[in-house]
């Protein structure tokens, strides 16, 4: 059995677990918001486009000295974008904020069936692979908008050959932390079933 002070240590950490993914959640909530206020009018969006070997002129060198310097994103502002485009741009900037709170809802939901003493169930297996889910298929459909509102806006402003420049960047990270959620979902549907294993011996 754990000790009182060891659990209640426990119990601060998952407070304060509580308290960040609030904070986080409202976050992404006023990051909605405001891409919204900068993407509905259809006037100056601004659009991310990721470059592959693409080398620019800069100012970055001293006093002002133009530097040739490769770049991997650009941020172009584009009006009267076409349907395609404009919603690929709104997906793009809210579909990541909507996985993190998606995500956010579920490590909440876990932390809290957790400081009930609930700990190996299916309600917290479920928790647990539908974050894996979200985090996959948040990357998935975020990078397909981001692709698709990039070449949009360059067609958009006849850009240099626009689909020799515009990549698929893979965001390991992503990938890495699916991986990591789906098997933490594979130990808790492990210790539920020795649970309920448990549970008939007695």
């Amino acid at each position: 059995m754990m000790s009182k002070g060891f659990w209640s240590t426990q119990r601060s950490d998952l407070w304060a677990v509580i308290v960040v993914g609030i904070a986080v959640a409202l976050g992404s909530a006023w990051s909605i918001v405001m891409s919204l206020v900068e993407i509905l009018p259809n006037r100056d969006v601004p659009v991310r486009v990721q470059l592959v070997g693409e080398v620019f002129d800069l100012p970055i060198g001293p006093d002002g000295a133009r530097i040739e310097a490769g770049v991997d994103e650009i941020t172009v502002h584009v009006s009267d974008l076409p349907v395609a485009s404009y919603v690929s741009a709104l997906g793009a900037a809210i579909v990541p904020n909507l996985a993190v709170m998606a995500v956010t809802v579920c490590v909440l939901l876990l932390c809290r069936n957790l400081l009930r003493g609930e700990f190996f169930s299916r309600t917290n297996t479920r928790l647990v692979v539908t974050t894996s889910m979200v985090i996959v298929f948040g990357w998935v459909i975020t990078l397909l908008f981001t692709v698709m509102a990039s070449n949009g806006a360059l067609a958009q402003i006849e850009a240099r050959p626009v689909y020799e420049s515009v990549q698929f960047h893979l965001d390991w990270y992503a990938v890495l932390a699916a991986m990591a959620v789906g098997a933490l979902g594979a130990v808790f549907h492990a210790g539920e079933r020795m649970q309920r294993d448990t549970e008939g011996l007695v």
